[in-house]
């Protein structure tokens, strides 16, 4: 028996046209340039992507959109985190990637006039997102070398952040694996403290960090239960604080 499309997929997909909030295009335009993926655009090459941008703000885990909807838009992370999740034909969540302020998602979909092949959901808080009409994007492309040029750099970012995945993945046993996460998310997320100690700014729950090791969530809660005995790591809200990011090196190059 055939199951029922989801309704995400009844529903007609997002109009980035209209823009919330009453944001004129000369605002939208400003606030592309302030990220850093468009910094080298020039203002009026700015305007015509605003022209096709809309704002949106989305509460935590609330879905950017859904995999099979078609990717007429893509979108930039202002603010907070996304993470883009595949679900397995069993229903299981495979965490693919997290992304963050000035990167794009949903970019390679919207190029290519396809569908979104994964979920984007934003993880543990608000997240702010411009979303830009592929066809706006596509004329820009035409004309501009630099629009071409943060093109580029988006991509290679988003195939940065899922090559990360792989090499998480592969790095040995869930021990390793592990501190292997624990050194992504520092390289990406952290601020270091005045004790010396990093704080990852991104909140993952268990059967997150699972995911993006594919592992058991019972074995990733009983590691980082010892972990935070011996000291080396502690949970705070909506964080995580790592004390010891030397010894769980240790671990990814034993």
């Amino acid at each position: 028996m055939g199951h029922a499309p989801p309704l995400s997929l009844l529903r007609p997909p997002p109009a980035p046209s209209e823009v919330r909030g009453g944001a004129c295009a000369d605002t939208l335009a400003r606030r592309l340039g302030a990220l850093e993926l468009f910094s080298q655009v020039g203002a009026s090459d700015l305007g015509r992507l605003a022209q096709g941008v809309r704002s949106r703000r989305l509460d935590p885990g609330e879905s950017l959109w859904f995999a099979g909807e078609r990717a007429s838009w893509f979108a930039v992370i202002e603010s907070g985190v996304i993470q883009i999740r595949q679900m397995t034909p069993t229903g299981e969540g495979i965490l693919m990637g997290l992304f963050r302020r000035g990167e794009a998602v949903g970019l390679a979909a919207a190029l290519e006039d396809g569908v979104f092949p994964a979920d984007a959901i934003a993880l543990g808080e608000p997240v702010d997102a411009l979303l830009i009409r592929a066809e706006a994007l596509r004329h820009a492309l035409d004309d501009s070398l630099a629009v071409g040029r943060a093109v580029n750099r988006a991509l290679l970012q988003h195939t940065v952040a899922l090559r990360a995945k792989i090499d998480i993945v592969s790095a040995g046993t869930v021990p390793r694996r592990l501190a292997a996460l624990m050194r992504y998310l520092i390289g990406r997320f952290g601020r270091t403290t005045a004790t010396g100690s990093v704080i990852v700014d991104v909140h993952l729950a268990r059967d997150e960090l699972s995911q993006l090791v594919s592992a058991r969530v019972e074995t990733v809660i009983r590691i980082l239960s010892r972990w935070q005995k011996a000291g080396w790591i502690a949970s705070r809200p909506s964080r995580i604080e790592i004390m010891r990011p030397d010894m769980l090196e240790r671990i990814v190059e034993s």
